[in-house]
C-alpha cells in the first residue's frame, strides 16, 4: 500500500489535469462512469406495515458476509429511522429525481415510514421490531431528543420542496410532522440557557442535544435551516444561531497547535461517526450571511483533516489541558467507517463550492480514496460491482466484511456528493488510474 501525505494529488497536479498540455485552452471535462450502484441498498429494502402505512418500506440494518443474508437486532429491531431517513435523502438527491418516479416511488415509501414512527410528544421513535411492532422502550429508540429525530427533520424538510409538485398529500403530512416536532424542540432545546462548563480543562456548551453534542447540533441545525428557509421565523433563525455558536465553542487548536481546528463531538472527546460539526457551520454561514461559521468550518478543513490523513484516520480521541497545551488522550484508532470517511467529504466538498479552491476538491478526493484502497488495510471497502460497502476497517490487518444499512448508505451518499463535483471526480479518478488499481486487493 502506499499513502501518500498530505495530498494523494496536489492543488497543482490536478490543475495540470484539467488542463491542455500547451497550457492554453482547459482541456474539456472527461465523462465519468458512475460509480452509485444501489443494487445492494435495494437488497436492504422490505416493505414494512405501520400503523396503517401500507406503502411504506423499511431498510434492513444488517448484512452479514458472505452471502450478505439480512439479519435484525432481538433487542433493537431490523430496520431504523437512522437509515431509512438517510436512504431517502440518498434518493431525493439522486439528479434525475424530479422526473424519474421510480425514484420518487422509492422515497416516498421511505419517507412513509419515517411519518409512520413519530410519537405523540412530537419526537420519532427509531427501531422497528419483527411483526412491525414500533420499539417504544429500548434506549437507542425512545421517542426522545435525539439523533433518529433530528434525522427525521433532516430528510423530512429536504423532502418537501422536493414533492411539492408531485405528492401534495404527503407533503403536507410532512410539513404537520415537522411542525409537530418543532414544538418539544423549542420547549426541551431552544430554551436552554447559554452556559458552559469545563471537562479536563476544555470549556463546553450547555444548550445543544446532549449538552455539548455538535454531532447532533449538526443534523438538528440543517433541517431547522431548512425548514426557516421555506418557513421565515426571527425566533428560528436565532436558535440557528445559538447552535452554530454553540459548535464553534468546540473548536480547538489552530492551524499550528493540536487538535489543530478540530470541532469535538461530544465534551472533550471527538468521534468520526457523524462529525458534520464543519459542514453544518458551512451551512449556517451561507444562511446566517455570517463569516464567523463559515471560517471555523474552514479551519477544521484546512488543518485537521490533513493532520487526520497524516495519522492514517482515528476513530477517537479526548483533547485534555495540561499546563498551556492540550494533548490527546485515549486515542481509538479503529474503527474506521464509511460514516466517519463522509462527513469529512461532505465538508472538503462543501469548502470547494463557496471558496472555488480547488485544494478543497483534491482534499475530498483523497478522503474518498479511502473507499477503494487507500486505507491501512490496502483494501477497497467499496464494491461498484455489488454497491456494497464494507463495515469496516477493526485492526490494521482486519476488516469487517458485513455489509449493513448505515455503511451502504454512507457510502452511496459520499460518492454522489463527490460525482457532482466535477473537479474532485478527476481527482479521484486518476488516483485511480495511477495508484488504485495497484492498491486495491
Amino acid at each position: 500500500m502506499r499513502i501518500h501525505h498530505p495530498l494523494l494529488i496536489t492543488a497543482a497536479t490536478l490543475v495540470t489535469l484539467l488542463a491542455c498540455n500547451d497550457g492554453a485552452e482547459p482541456r474539456k471535462q472527461e465523462a465519468a462512469v458512475t460509480a452509485i450502484n444501489t443494487a445492494h441498498l435495494e437488497r436492504l429494502t422490505i416493505p414494512v406495515m405501520l400503523r396503517g402505512e401500507d406503502s411504506a418500506a423499511g431498510i434492513y440494518i444488517y448484512s452479514e458476509a458472505p452471502d450478505y443474508k439480512l439479519v435484525d437486532d432481538s433487542d433493537e429491531g431490523f430496520t431504523c429511522v437512522d437509515d431509512v431517513s438517510r436512504a431517502a435523502l440518498f434518493y431525493l438527491r439522486q439528479k434525475a429525481f424530479t422526473a424519474d418516479t421510480a425514484l420518487q416511488r422509492k422515497a416516498s415509501a421511505l419517507l412513509r415510514f419515517v411519518l409512520g414512527m413519530q410519537a405523540p410528544n412530537g419526537y420519532f421513535y427509531n427501531f422497528v421490531l419483527p411483526g412491525n411492532v414500533i420499539n417504544k422502550t429500548h434506549q437507542t429508540s425512545r421517542a426522545e431528543p435525539n439523533w433518529w429525530s433530528w434525522r427525521a427533520l433532516h430528510t423530512l424538510t429536504e423532502a418537501v420542496p422536493l414533492l411539492q409538485k408531485t405528492d401534495a398529500a404527503l407533503v403536507k403530512r410532512m410539513e404537520a410532522a415537522i411542525s409537530r416536532l418543532l414544538i418539544p424542540v423549542s420547549k426541551d432545546l431552544a430554551a436552554l440557557p447559554a452556559t458552559t462548563r469545563k471537562v479536563q480543562g476544555i470549556t463546553i456548551p450547555q444548550w445543544l442535544p446532549a449538552g455539548s453534542g455538535t454531532d447532533q447540533a449538526a443534523l438538528l441545525l440543517i433541517g431547522l435551516i431548512n425548514h426557516c428557509t421555506a418557513h421565515p421565523s426571527d425566533s428560528l433563525k436565532a436558535y440557528i444561531r445559538k447552535l452554530a455558536d454553540g459548535i464553534v465553542l468546540m473548536q480547538q487548536g489552530d492551524r499550528n497547535k493540536f487538535p489543530y481546528a478540530c470541532i469535538l463531538s461530544w465534551e472533550n472527546t471527538w468521534h468520526a461517526y457523524g462529525s458534520d460539526g464543519a459542514y453544518a457551520l458551512f451551512k449556517a454561514g451561507s444562511f446566517l450571511n455570517d463569516s464567523t461559521y463559515t471560517n471555523t468550518a474552514l479551519k477544521e478543513v484546512s488543518h485537521f483533516y490533513p493532520w487526520l490523513l497524516a495519522q492514517g484516520q482515528k476513530a477517537s480521541f479526548a483533547v485534555v489541558q495540561k499546563g498551556d497545551s492540550l494533548q490527546m488522550a485515549n486515542v481509538q484508532q479503529y474503527a474506521q467507517i464509511a460514516y466517519g470517511i463522509r462527513p469529512m467529504i461532505f465538508a472538503a466538498l462543501e469548502a470547494h463550492r463557496l471558496t472555488g479552491k480547488v485544494e478543497f476538491s483534491t482534499l475530498a478526493a483523497q478522503l474518498a480514496a479511502w473507499f477503494y484502497g487507500e486505507n491501512e488495510t490496502n483494501t477497497a471497502m467499496y464494491d461498484e460491482a455489488s454497491g456494497r460497502c464494507f463495515d469496516g476497517i477493526v485492526s490494521a490487518g482486519s476488516i469487517n466484511r458485513n455489509s449493513g444499512a448505515e455503511s451502504t448508505i454512507e457510502a452511496l451518499l459520499a460518492l454522489q456528493m463527490l460525482e457532482a463535483d466535477p473537479q474532485a471526480l478527476t481527482a479521484l479518478n486518476e488516483w485511480r488510474r495511477t495508484e488504485g488499481q495497484s492498491s486495491k486487493k
